[in-house]
C-alpha cells in the first residue's frame, strides 16, 4: 500500500499540529501560573493536586504531538516540500 499524502496535506498537518501544541502549552502555562507561587490566592489541596495532574497530562500530549510533529516534517522532507 502506497501512501499518497501530498506535501500540501502534510504542511496542513504541520499546521494544525503547530496550533494544537501552541494551545496545549498556553493552557499548561495558565495552569503553571495558578498553581505557582504567584498563583491567585489560596487554594485547596485537592484543587492544586488536580491541576498538576492537568499538567502533567498536557506534557504527555505535548511530547507525542511533538513526535508526531517531527515525523510529518520529515516525511515532507522526503517529499522534497
Amino acid at each position: 500500500m502506497v501512501d499518497e499524502t501530498t506535501p500540501d496535506q502534510l504542511r496542513q498537518q504541520l499546521h494544525d499540529l503547530d496550533s494544537e501544541i501552541s494551545e496545549l502549552r498556553s493552557s499548561r502555562d495558565d495552569i503553571e501560573a495558578h498553581v505557582g507561587p504567584e498563583g491567585d490566592g489560596v487554594q485547596d489541596s485537592e484543587e492544586i493536586a488536580a491541576d498538576l495532574t492537568s499538567v502533567e497530562e498536557n506534557d504527555a500530549i505535548l511530547d507525542v504531538l511533538e513526535q508526531r510533529r517531527e515525523a510529518v516534517r520529515e516525511r515532507l522532507a522526503q517529499l522534497g516540500g
